[in-house]
Formats: structure tokens, sequence, C-alpha cells
């Protein structure tokens, strides 16, 4: 007997509940268990049986519990009524592009072709990235899924143009529909500045390829090439600049890694940059592996920091179990394979490293001094192996805990004493909020590893780097998330910058930011976001530590209904963390008075120096039975204090709206009896009550935007319009 929870059958109403829940796409094929749907099967069971797969999409949700996958095989399925954030978004995942002759073991997008009928010309871009392609004759969508952001926009109050953010900006996007290759979606990313000419560059996974762009102009990036490569949602890269003496000039090369079949390595020289890039290579010891890293670099350069000698680790290959696997890189051109994890090692998913020369290279085997370790995140632990010599590797350590759900990756603090860890599942399969997790690395055959940090919501962390005592996560739903993790085991959140917008909420769910390149010296900040391609972001963050910051609204405006009976005001400090800061906060009447309306307010608001938390203040609203106009009063900021400046607007504007019933009309006057001719000039009360109606429609339309509004008279069969241009009529 299976123990896990069953949703409703669709019948029961529920699917809608099932939307919020279990909605999505995966980045990271993850999970060990699967659904299927194939046609010719029957909707019944559980679905998870590839031999007697389920025959629709539709049925398999009600079956899908968080953190499963719905495999399906080519063929067309309706899902006309289903809700598209079910399948396309979210903690369940439905992926296309199987077929039932290998059990649905690897998705071929271009030779299984899984069509979906029922959605609109909307998801066309977001189908393709999971497989799917949608029916001919789809209804067209009105609008993009996620409009394109056109210039370079400052935070301000909460936005970067179109996105939330909080002390990031907004540089430029290259999104899916702007790559030469025309990609179905992006994956992971890395970067480099080139140092024969100091240009700076990044290189982004596609599902058809690897693109090489330049950022040494954030606002306007350059595509130089995209290297083609087999289809895979999954594609994962590395970098390496050597000098060549012999040349008198600097050589930079990359190394590509894919899930899909048959791919083996690619090798791409960069040294014909600024104007191309060539597939050197590619490795065939392997037909497909998951993620690699280089060790001992300066990740900004990718050249070898002093006395490390650089290696590529590579991580979930289709051999020896995808147990990790270590390549020479002395020529770099063509990586030679010198070790290999022990037999029985498990998988493992990514890889960080660390070469240590201090007191701890004791505890390391035969007390190697330099002392080579390999992180090794393998999906239920975090491991630590002393790798210094590849032909006799030893484990160090397997340290677990007790959210384990899916141990993903990690990254090193810059003094090596503390390893940051994301683990992908525990949001979603547990029902937590964000959770991050730092192990204490000084005592390597015994680390102890605590919860750094509880996020506000359920969004799922991802990839993370540490640059200084800055973290920087790609953290799916939310996209950039910066912290101050100059005390590792207390991370701080200093900023983001949300890069999905659609759907908005940053619930769990591994859709959205993929990747973040954070190493560039220019200070550019790289995002690849599954859905939307590649974005250039400025980190203000950075001179949080060095003055006093900004002080401001987190929103713009704000409305609220007058039966909430309070609205909460949100103050902000960013850019800066710096000693002690205030500023006052004050209402003001408008057309609501504080004498009926609201409470008058006049506070000071207080941060203590290192203090970025968000201030709330309440207001307390006045719910009357009285029908009015929707009304308005004024927050104002002033007086910043501490060194800290305003920022943005010094007003903030609150609509109350009206929601009280009006009032009854008064009864009609009793029409005297005629005595011959027709009645007088009074209307009879029907048209009199319509007409009261008619009334107050109209002023509230007013107040809240236009529309349409049509009465059928008795007698009539044509609606009397009661909106104003053609403009209106098309409002919703």
């Amino acid at each position: 007997m299976r123990g896990h929870r069953r949703f409703a059958h669709w019948r029961s109403g529920l699917l809608v509940a099932i939307a919020l829940l279990a909605t999505g796409s995966q980045a990271d094929d993850d999970i060990a268990t699967a659904l299927f749907v194939g046609v010719g099967g029957a909707d019944g069971g559980d679905c998870d049986e590839r031999d007697a797969p389920c025959a629709s999409l539709r049925f398999a949700l009600t079956q899908a519990r968080p953190g499963q996958t719905i495999r399906v095989a080519a063929g067309t399925y309706d899902v006309a009524g289903v809700p598209p954030e079910s399948f396309l978004w979210g903690v369940v995942k439905a992926v296309g592009g199987f077929s039932r002759d290998d059990d649905f073991a690897q998705p071929d997008a271009d030779r299984n072709i899984t069509t979906l009928a029922g959605l609109d010309e909307r998801y066309r871009t977001v189908l393709a990235a999971r497989g799917f392609r949608l029916a001919s004759g789809s209804p067209a969508g009105n609008e993009p899924l996620q409009k394109l952001q056109a210039a370079a926009a400052p935070c301000v109050q909460g936005l970067a143009g179109q996105f939330p953010c909080r002390g990031i900006d907004f540089a430029a996007q290259i999104p899916l529909s702007g790559f030469a290759s025309q990609p179905g979606s992006a994956s992971n990313l890395w970067g480099f500045v080139d140092l024969n000419d100091n240009r700076e560059y990044v290189l982004i996974g596609l599902r058809n390829g690897t693109a090489v762009v330049e950022v040494t102009n954030p606002e306007s990036p350059r595509q130089v090439i995209t290297i083609p490569g087999n289809s895979s949602a999954w594609r994962e890269l590395r970098l390496l600049q050597v000098r060549d003496a012999s040349a008198g000039r600097w050589r930079a090369y990359a190394y590509v890694a894919t899930e899909a079949a048959s791919s083996g390595i690619q090798v791409i020289d960069l040294s014909g940059l600024p104007n191309s890039a060539t597939l050197a290579n590619t490795l065939r010891d392997t037909g497909s592996q998951h993620t690699l890293f280089v060790s001992g670099l300066d990740y900004g350069t990718n050249v070898a920091l002093p006395g490390n000698t650089p290696f590529l680790y590579v991580a979930g290959a289709n051999v020896n179990s995808g147990a990790w696997r270590a390549y020479s890189l002395a020529n770099p051109a063509l990586p030679q394979l010198i070790g290999t994890a022990p037999a029985g090692s498990q998988y493992m998913h990514d890889s960080a490293g660390l070469t240590i020369t201090d007191s701890r290279t004791t505890q390391c085997d035969r007390a190697h001094n330099p002392c080579e370790l390999l992180f090794d995140f393998n999906e239920n632990t975090v491991d630590i192996w002393d790798v210094t010599d590849k032909s006799t590797p030893v484990r160090l350590s397997s340290t677990g805990y007790s959210t384990s759900s899916y141990t993903h990756s990690g990254w090193p603090t810059s003094d090596g004493r503390f390893l940051i860890v994301h683990d992908e599942l525990d949001e979603i399969r547990r029902g937590l909020n964000t959770q991050i997790y730092t192990m204490d690395l000084a005592d390597l055959r015994n680390p102890r590893l605590v919860t750094s940090f509880t996020g506000p919501n359920s969004s799922t962390d991802h990839n993370g780097y540490v640059k200084g005592f800055r973290l920087y996560v790609s953290h799916y739903r939310r996209g950039l998330v910066v912290f101050d993790a100059t005390t590792p085991s207390v991370l701080v959140e200093l900023g983001f910058f949300d890069t999905f917008l659609t759907p908005a909420a940053d619930t769990a769910g591994t859709d959205g930011a993929w990747g973040v390149y954070p190493f560039l010296p220019s200070g550019t900040i790289a995002i690849s976001d599954i859905d939307n391609g590649l974005f250039l972001l400025k980190d203000r963050t950075t001179a949080s530590v060095a003055n006093a910051g900004r002080v401001g609204f987190a929103d713009s405006a704000l409305s609220v209904s007058e039966a909430a009976g309070v609205v909460a005001i949100r103050v902000r400090r960013s850019g800066g963390s710096l000693g002690p800061v205030a500023v006052q906060l004050a209402t003001r009447d408008g057309s609501a008075s504080a004498a009926g309306d609201y409470t008058a307010t006049t506070t000071t608001l207080t941060w203590a120096d290192g203090d970025v938390a968000d201030k709330l203040v309440n207001i307390a609203l006045v719910n009357d039975s009285q029908s009015e106009p929707d009304e308005q009063f004024t927050v104002t900021l002033s007086n910043p204090a501490g060194g800290a400046t305003l920022e943005g607007a010094a007003d903030l504007l609150i609509a109350i709206l009206n929601d009280d019933a009006a009032p009854a009309p008064p009864a009609p006057a009793p029409v005297p009896a005629a005595s011959g001719g027709g009645g007088g000039g009074a209307l009879p009360w029907p048209a009199l009550a319509i007409l009261s109606l008619l009334f107050v429609a109209r002023r509230r339309r007013a107040i809240r935007g236009p529309g349409v509004l049509a009465v059928i008279f008795p007698g009539s069969e044509t609606p009397n319009s009661c909106s104003g241009s053609d403009a209106d009529r098309a409002s919703p």
C-alpha cells in the first residue's frame, strides 16, 4: 500500500487547488519518482508504471505529489480547461518528448513530438522549454506572458522598470527570442574577463547550444556566436584561462556538459574573441553528465590561483553510477581522465572545491599540505573528499541533516572556513519556507551544519556563490537574491531582483533563475532565467558596509478596501547599513480625513547599525456604513537622520476604496390616474430604480476605471451603453 497522499479527482472540483500547490516545470530532473502518460494508456491507478501509463495529463495531475515529474510520451493531448500553471510551473512538472518504445528513458522533443491542444499562443515558448509543441489553430493570446524591459532602469521604490527589486539595478535583457539560435529555454551560465583586452563575457547554456555574449557594456550586450549542441534543457559550463607564453597572449577555454545522450563534454576555444569562438574538441569517454567544476581558480579571470593546479571535475556522468571524475587540464584543449571516485561511491549532482594550507591539513589523508578538498553534493549528504592524490582519494566525512530532501549544491566562503549549502527540494517536499544551510569546516572529519537562513516564503533556492562577504543566489522564482555572509551562520538578506514575473507568486518551484555569475571585475551580475533568457544587473548592495544607505517607501502607491480596517505601510532601507539611521513618518489629509476616515499617525522609524529589515507601520481605517466615493490620503517621509537619504518620492498616496452598498432610492410618489390623455411626465418606478443604479455604477466606474455598463430596457433589443470612448469599451 502506498502511503503518499492522493489528490482528489478532477471532477471533484479541486483541480484549482492542485494548480496552486503542484504547478510546473523543474530545471533539474532531480526526482527519482515519476508518473507516466502515453497514447493508448488508461486513466486509473497512480500513473507510476512505465508499461501501463495513464492516458491523459489531466488525470495524471490528480495523482501527482509535490516534487514529482510527469513524463509525457509522443502524441496529442487535450488540456483545455486545465490551468497551465498546474503543469508548466511550480512543484510538479510535466515534460514532453518521451517515447513508450524506450520506457520513457530519455526525452527527445524533436523525435518524439508531444503536442498539447487547448492552450493559447502565449504559452508556445514555455511549452517548447518543457518539450511540448502547441497544436495548430490554438487561440491567439492577447498579451505576452512576460513583457520585455526595453531600457536600463535603476531600482527605485521597489521597482526597476517592471521588475520587483531591492538594491539591484536593471542593465539589459536578452530574451530567448533575442538569441540568434532561437532556443526554447536557458540553463546555467558562467563568465570571465579576457586578460588580453579586459573585455568581459558571459557564456550561457541554451537548449540548442552555448551562446557567447560580450557584456563589457552591460546596457548593450553583444552576441558573438552560439556553439551548437544536442538539444537539452540541461547545459552546464565552466572556464579556464591560461597564459600561452610562446604566443605572448592569454587563451581561454570553456567546458560544456549536458544530459543529452551521446553529447560527451564539449571544449570551446575562446581565443578568437572578440570576433569568434570555435569548438576545439569533444570528449567521448562519457555520453552525458550533469554538472562540472574547475578547481583552484580566481573565478573572475578563471586563472589558476598562486600555488594551485586546476582540475576539471565531472558530476552525474552516465558511467560509474554518476560518481565524480577528475581530469587533468595540463593541455586545456584536451583534458585527460586521471582519477575517479572509488567503486561504490554515490552519484554526485554538483561539486565545489577548496585548497587549504592551514592547520586543518592535519585532518587530511597523510596530512597533505597543501590539501585539495572536493565538496560532493550527492543528493543525500555533503561529502568532503581529500583529492590531493587523484589515484587514491579519501572521503573525510559525510554529513546529512534532518531536513535533507535533495542536497544540491554549495560554495565555500572566501576565507575557506565555511560552506554554504543549497537543498533543492526541502521547500517543495516538506512545505518549508526557504532554507539555506551553512557548514562549519573547522573539523573536516566531523563538520557542523546549521540552518543559516529561513526565508519569508517558500521560494526555492538553487545555486549560490560567494564573492567577498556577499552570497549571490539564483533563487528560481525570486530571481537573484543577495545576502550578507559576514557571519556565515546567520545570513542576512540585502537585496534581490525578480526576473520571473509570471506567475507572480514567490513560491516553491524550480522555474525562473537557474544560474548566477557574480565574479566579473566590473561588478556586473549575470542571471540566466529558464524562460526569460539572460539578465545583466548592477549590484548596489556592495556599498552597504560603507555608507548609511537610503530609506524610502517599498511601494509606489497603495489601495485598500475600507472594510480591511488597516493599511500596512512598508519603509525600506537599501544601499547601505552603516550606523543607526532614522526617518519621520506622518499622515496628511486629502479627500479622506483623519476626522472620519483613518487614524492620524506620526512616528519616527529607526534602524540599528547593520539593520536592513523593512519597517511596518499599520494605519487604522474607519469602516462605516456610509456609501461615498473612493477617497485618498497621503503618508510622508521627512528628516532622514544618521546620514541616510530619501529614496524615491517622499509622499505615498493611499486610496481607500468604498465598499458600502448604495442606499435604496426613495419610493416614487403615486402617479395620479389620467382622465383622458396619456400619463404625465413622470417615469414609472422601474425606470427610476434602473437610472439610480446606473448613476451609482457610473460614479464608481469614474473612480475605479473605465468600462462598459449595458442595460436592456423592456421592449428594447439593443443594450444602452453607459461608457465613453471606444478605448473605454476595450478595457476590462
